[in-house]
């Protein structure tokens, strides 16, 4: 997975210099309360830049992913689930580098009016490539467990629910940071109230722009 990300950067960056004759001479890439407020001018710095960002990200994921595998496994958290905690991380630097090299290209091919359809294509590439990465993670999780692999009771892939478990918060299998337990009575709750906090305060913020 490490390297598809890698050559879909390499792929956009391919195609823009291959039909560069085709770029206009500006294209939109930011779009404010009352529209586009932002444009780039057609030149190799402005067209690749985007691109010099993804390959510093998917440095980013993949030395995360390096660390994750090669941590010391422990009787908590053998070295079968760092694995998985390292795929999934691996499958969210895809969906970003996707993301990023859909941008760089489309930007400029496609002059989209409004961020409507970005919106909709950022939603879908992360929801449906993480969300498969997640699914898979569980499911990997099972048959590890079913094959003897000591996993402790309640995470399921990237997920932890323990019904007798009375903590909310407990420590990520990566051992970095902390995740909810899904099946305590507050879990939902705070979950929501992180997601939909940040939305609030955006929405706000633009409805006072205007």
């Amino acid at each position: 997975m490490r390297w598809i990300s890698l050559a879909i950067l390499v792929a956009a960056g391919v195609l823009l210099l291959v039909f560069w004759g085709d770029l206009p001479d500006r294209w939109i890439t930011h779009w404010g309360p009352h529209g586009p407020d932002r444009w780039a001018t057609k030149s190799y710095a402005a067209a690749l830049a985007p691109l010099v960002i993804g390959l510093f990200t998917w440095l980013l994921f993949e030395a995360i992913a390096i660390w994750m595998a090669r941590r010391q496994p422990t009787s908590a958290f053998p070295p079968e689930m760092l694995a998985v905690q390292a795929a999934v991380v691996r499958a969210t630097g895809l969906a970003v580098s996707l993301l990023i090299a859909g941008l760089t290209v489309a930007l400029p091919f496609l002059h989209p009016q409004s961020p409507a359809p970005i919106i909709v294509a950022t939603l879908a590439d992360i929801g449906l490539i993480v969300g498969i990465a997640m699914f898979w993670a569980a499911k990997r999780t099972r048959r590890l467990r079913d094959s003897g692999v000591s996993i402790p009771e309640g995470y399921q892939g990237v997920f932890y629910r323990n019904p007798r478990d009375s903590r909310l918060w407990v420590p990520k299998v990566a051992g970095i940071g902390w995740t909810i337990n899904f099946a305590h009575r507050f879990a939902w709750p705070v979950m929501i109230t992180l997601v939909a906090t940040p939305l609030v305060m955006f929405l706000v913020l633009s409805l006072a722009a205007r």
